[in-house]
């Protein structure tokens, strides 16, 4: 697959990602905030916001260049990772941790094939 085809799938994927989460973290923001030991505003927030980042995310898939928007999806991946990691570690409950854990793992994996499509492209130019 060349990188411009990588870089495209994976900014849908990692879009609908982002879409999906975020409503069902709004959704479940009632039924979660006692378990993960977060308000239910807090929740809610995260979960517009993640959609919201999935809309844009959708759009830098259509961009040109590409190589500027995979680039700016991937640093913010790799920081949002970094930042799940760290919550996970002093999360106040187990299920917190569990999940913010499991995100950061999912967020990398995208950081990831989003580096792959950059080097692919970078590669292709040269």
């Amino acid at each position: 697959m060349t990188g411009d085809r990588l870089a495209r799938a994976s900014l849908r994927l990692d879009a609908i990602y982002c879409v999906a989460l975020g409503i069902l973290v709004g959704i479940a923001a009632p039924f979660a905030t006692n378990p993960v030991g977060l308000p239910v505003v807090l929740l809610v927030g995260t979960g517009i916001a993640t959609a919201l980042w999935g809309v844009y995310v959708w759009r830098a898939s259509r961009a040109q260049p590409l190589r500027t928007s995979t680039r700016l999806v991937m640093i913010a991946n790799i920081v949002a990772s970094a930042g799940l990691a760290v919550t996970g570690l002093f999360a106040g409950t187990t299920v917190l941790a569990l999940a913010a854990g499991v995100l950061a793992i999912d967020i990398a994996a995208f950081a990831v094939s989003q580096g792959i499509a950059l080097r692919r492209m970078q590669r292709a130019s040269a």
